[in-house]
């Protein structure tokens, strides 16, 4: 029977120190378009509606909400069930008058560089740093007029075209942006069709941000920058019909609403 106890006690202690037996902390926001992130040890099994999360080398998984999720998400840790309530959002309708019709028709020339540009966005949302980069908190890149929110249905030029996937904050030309939470300078694009001067900044896990229609660009790809650094000044080049910067978040290819990573604390 001592024998049998101390097989028992032995493989109860593998099992503890292979496997998390509490349900991890999770910090973000359980809302259309959040982000959640929490910790786990690299053997533990993850699963969020029946998808298997990525465990990276410090023990963070995280998972973003899309437009339109679902009400409800379940969270499998190590055959632990939870349900959580995902908040549900209404979207507005943005029309926008006045854009050039080049820029909402594009001819065949057009297309081409536009399919160019998608490429190098698609390789930039590609996880890089495999490690948290962001800091604990994320702050606005500039301050100003929010005119275009996360989800919207837009209309340019009375043509219906796909949802919003950022914030439009207008501002002055030449004011400052700065980075939202540290990173490293990911891409570096001049002259983009849709998003004209553009910076992607990568916070690593999967998570980007793309700063768009910006005049000035101070930074180079590669560069480590620290939350509050700048990164360059607010433009109107690409599609815009005024000075202002778009702010949009990615989680690989899931879009993210900006305003939910404001006052949140991550970890």
């Amino acid at each position: 029977m001592k024998l049998i106890f101390l097989i028992v006690t032995f493989y109860s202690f593998i099992f503890k120190a292979l496997f998390s037996s509490e349900f991890p902390s999770l910090f973000g926001c359980f809302c259309e378009g959040g982000v959640i992130i929490g910790k786990a040890n690299k053997n533990d099994f993850v699963e969020i509606n029946k998808k298997r999360m990525k465990i990276f080398k410090n023990g963070e998984f995280i998972f973003a909400f899309g437009r339109n999720f679902k009400e409800k998400v379940l969270i499998n840790f190590n055959d632990n069930l939870r349900e959580f309530s995902v908040e549900q959002k209404k979207y507005n309708i943005e029309r926008i008058q006045g854009l050039p019709r080049a820029k909402v028709e594009p001819s065949e020339k057009d297309l081409k560089k536009i399919k160019l540009d998608q490429k190098l966005i698609i390789n930039a949302k590609k996880i890089g740093e495999r490690k948290k980069l962001f800091n604990n908190e994320f702050i606005l890149p500039v301050n100003g007029r929010l005119t275009g929110f996360f989800g919207s249905q837009r209309i340019l030029n009375k043509k219906p075209k796909r949802p919003h996937y950022g914030i439009d904050i207008a501002q002055k030309k030449g004011a400052p942006i700065v980075a939202p939470s540290s990173g490293k300078v990911k891409l570096v694009a001049k002259e983009m069709f849709f998003t004209g001067n553009t910076v992607i900044l990568d916070h690593g896990l999967g998570l980007i941000s793309i700063f768009a229609h910006m005049d000035e660009i101070l930074v180079q790809n590669g560069q480590f920058v620290s939350i509050g650094e700048t990164l360059g000044s607010v433009g109107m080049t690409g599609r815009a019909t005024g000075p202002h910067l778009h702010w949009g978040v990615y989680l690989e290819n899931t879009p993210v609403d900006p305003m939910s990573l404001l006052s949140r604390s991550f970890f």
